[in-house]
């Protein structure tokens, strides 16, 4: 992303800023609320769309103030798969169901090349047993392993997930940290906002802190962490250790 500002009606919720994904690498945000973390997270899936700025995805550039057009909006969808809070899962299609719908309806898989690979994604999640299960059937720790599994049914490049644990309690919260955790040591790409500091400081590759849709930190974990000169992002850390 290279000079994107954003704004909804006269607040500038993104503020001129430049960041960089990296490939195969898990990118955390980090930040109080409100502060522009999420914009930014549905800004990559073009969710959102930016009013000025470049994002550059593989080959493809696409200049905001132009517009977003529907061969690039289509291309950077394909390419990103979003993990919402509340997992919106289709409640009238079955787990399975869930999965295949996109592989079989928008990429045009094989039916039953796109269930065998479900089942191997259901198997990799430990939620093989609830294939034929429905999303009311499951606990919120399940329908949100669901969820991921739907995402990467869709082979994309990215996986985007916004507060992927915050409506979990913490039992289940760890269901879902460990499968995240799992798709990180194998090398999925993957950008997380989340407020769980010790999960972040687990899986993240580089860690972004966003205030008021400024970037005012990015890099490493250890230096956001342990060796943060800092005052704000020490206070931050300090407030999210006592919650």
């Amino acid at each position: 992303m290279r000079k994107i500002n954003k704004s909804y009606g006269n607040h500038l919720v993104l503020k001129n800023i430049n960041l960089d994904f990296p490939e195969k690498k898990v990118t955390v945000l980090v930040g109080p609320s409100g502060s522009g973390k999420s914009t930014i997270l549905r800004s990559l899936n073009l969710l959102e769309t930016p009013e000025s700025g470049e994002y550059l995805f593989d080959d493809l550039i696409i200049d905001f103030t132009k517009g977003v057009d529907k061969k690039e909006l289509s291309y950077v969808r394909q390419k990103t798969g979003m993990v919402f809070q509340n997992y919106n899962l289709f409640p009238h299609f079955s787990v399975l169901g869930n999965i295949i719908e996109g592989p079989t309806q928008v990429l045009k898989i094989d039916k039953k090349a796109a269930i065998e690979n479900a089942k191997k994604i259901l198997k990799k999640i430990g939620l093989e047993a609830k294939i034929d299960n429905y999303p009311e059937e499951l606990s919120g720790g399940q329908a949100q392993r669901v969820a991921i599994a739907r995402s990467l049914a869709m082979n994309p490049e990215y996986i985007l997930l916004d507060e992927p644990t915050s409506a979990l309690d913490p039992e289940l919260e760890l269901e879902v940290l460990q499968v995240l955790l799992q798709l990180a040591k194998d090398g999925q790409s993957m950008v997380i906002v989340t407020h769980n500091m010790s999960f972040a400081q687990q899986v993240a590759d580089k860690i972004v802190f966003v205030e008021d849709g400024n970037i005012v930190y990015d890099g490493a974990p250890d230096l956001f962490f342990k060796d943060n000169k800092n005052l704000r992002i020490t206070k931050f850390l300090s407030s999210m250790v006592l919650s």
